[in-house]
């Protein structure tokens, strides 16, 4: 319905700007010393925050960018070589395994978690963020004179203003690190680069604000996560030197 359309696309002008501003707390809320060696590596997403929407999503947001119609994509029948089956359809929705914020036909995926991680932590930037700018479109468009108009502009800036986000392509390809530092998109690709997002004055403001966490909450979870990464590493670089001096170094003399 009409109605539904405009809460699609309010909510996902709201992901796409919370995601840009907020990028740096999705990246933190994934961060583990474990999960450094899988984000990036070709068998995860890359640990630069970007959002996948799919050649159809992309294309009704283009046309409301530039004021054009969008026509429906027409379906697509699938080859089987076997006649004797029904025709079936290919789906108009996209799939990305390399994205790791993608949407896949009715929903978002966020794909930087770790195994060992609990979803709390994720859940709480990504309902924050969410509520924050959720709040500011409800404001701009409850006191619209002209609702239509308000909505309509509102949609354009904010996808003018945070175009930089959206990527379609190959996130795996060398090519894209090039292309998001050229948008100025943050590449924090290990936690120690990650964890400062906790104590930046914006972020400790937005979870303040929210009531969710306070200032020094923010501060001690930096502390925490800080003193957690040191140690996870230490260990890993003392189990790496025994295994070089009472291993590796054993059986290359022999």
């Amino acid at each position: 319905t009409p109605a539904q359309n405009i809460q699609f696309l309010v909510f996902l002008m709201a992901v796409i700007k919370a995601v840009d501003e907020y990028a740096d707390m999705m990246r933190v809320s994934a961060a583990s010393a474990g999960n450094d060696h899988r984000l990036g590596g070709n068998e995860a997403p890359p640990a630069i925050v970007s959002i996948f929407l799919g050649d159809e999503l992309t294309a009704v947001l283009k046309s409301i960018e530039e004021d054009t119609y969008f026509g429906k994509q027409q379906r697509v029948a699938l080859e089987t070589g076997a006649h004797v089956l029904p025709h079936f359809f290919k789906d108009t929705t996209d799939r990305n395994r390399t994205s790791p914020f993608a949407f896949t036909g009715n929903k978002f995926e966020f794909r930087m978690l770790g195994s060992s991680q609990s979803i709390s932590g994720p859940n709480i930037v990504l309902n924050t963020i969410m509520a924050e700018e959720l709040k500011k479109y409800a404001d701009a468009l409850e006191g619209a004179q002209d609702f239509e108009a308000a909505l309509h502009a509102l949609i354009r800036d904010a996808l003018r203003a945070h175009r930089r986000i959206l990527f379609n392509g190959n996130g795996y390809e060398g090519s894209w690190l090039e292309e998001a530092k050229r948008r100025g998109l943050a590449n924090l690709a290990s936690t120690a680069d990650a964890l400062p997002a906790f104590i930046l004055e914006k972020n400790i403001d937005l979870l303040s604000r929210h009531g969710v966490f306070s200032r020094s909450e923010m501060l001690a979870r930096h502390e925490i996560h800080m003193e957690n990464y040191s140690k996870v590493i230490k260990i890993e670089a003392s189990t790496l030197i025994d295994i070089v001096q009472h291993t590796l170094l054993n059986a290359a003399t022999a």
